[in-house]
């Protein structure tokens, strides 16, 4: 029998229940991880998406990863629709309408796991897992957002992609 890849179920998971929801996010290799960045602010978790200054983000959604070997883990939070500069360069305030036409409320409780995962205009989008905890523990200086990599700015979240500049 000949060795077939195999793929986590909780990738698999994911990839369903973005497809039941309306989006695709195209494979991804694990050695490219593009990972996205966090901080808490106040009572706030606030969420950098890396983006190319192309791309024109759609929608924003968030799993909860610990239920994500459920043939449908819950989406339990979403907005579409990014209206201010800051939520269209994917910094985006979860549980909050801030910046966005359309979202639903924060869910209680509050997931302490996160997948967050966005779609651009033409379906294809990138997905992170974060640890609620690690973000609210995490040691930052003004500007710096957590990631699995160590604290890193918007711009060096950003830059994790090759952005093919046209002009």
């Amino acid at each position: 029998m000949p060795n077939r890849p195999r793929v986590a179920p909780s990738v698999l998971v994911t990839a369903v229940a973005l497809l039941a929801s309306g989006c695709f996010l195209g494979p991804s290799d694990p050695a490219d991880a593009t990972v996205f960045g966090a901080r808490a602010e106040g009572g706030a978790i606030v969420v950098k998406i890396p983006l190319c200054p192309s791309d024109v983000l759609r929608r924003v959604e968030v799993t909860d990863w610990d239920k994500a070997e459920d043939a449908n883990p819950p989406i339990v939070w979403w907005a579409s629709g990014p209206r201010t500069a800051s939520a269209k360069r994917g910094v985006v305030r979860l549980w909050s309408a801030e910046g966005f036409e359309r979202h639903t409320a924060e869910p209680a409780p509050v997931p302490s796991t996160l997948d967050v995962a966005y779609v651009d205009t033409s379906g294809e989008g990138l997905d992170s897992v974060l640890d609620l905890h690690a973000v609210v523990t995490a040691k930052l200086r003004p500007g710096q957002y957590w990631t699995d990599d160590g604290p890193r700015t918007a711009a060096q979240i950003d830059a994790q992609l090759d952005c093919h500049d046209s002009t």
